[in-house]
């Protein structure tokens, strides 16, 4: 018989609950910017975010706090890189 929690120690090993958050803070970035913004990454409480404008980023910046409250990551870090949205 499984342990009551091994699904989701499981899903947490296979990291499908960050999938599920990226997904999550991918529609809010949508939402707001367009297309504009990819959420890349979230490890270690950090989650990166790339985006090929200077002014996102620093709008990104400045709203760090909203946005993270909104996807329900308060705590996490937020690390935001200008660069392409391909590759």
């Amino acid at each position: 018989m499984l342990e009551p929690d091994y699904f989701a120690r499981k899903r947490e090993e296979l990291g499908l609950d960050r999938a599920d958050t990226l997904a999550r803070v991918q529609k809010v970035l949508d939402e707001r910017y367009g297309g504009r913004a990819r959420a890349r990454q979230l490890h270690q409480g950090v989650l990166r975010i790339v985006t090929p404008s200077a002014s996102v980023a620093s709008e990104l910046r400045m709203r760090q706090t909203e946005l993270l409250e909104r996807c329900d990551l308060a705590g996490t870090r937020l690390a935001i890189s200008i660069q392409g949205l391909d590759g």
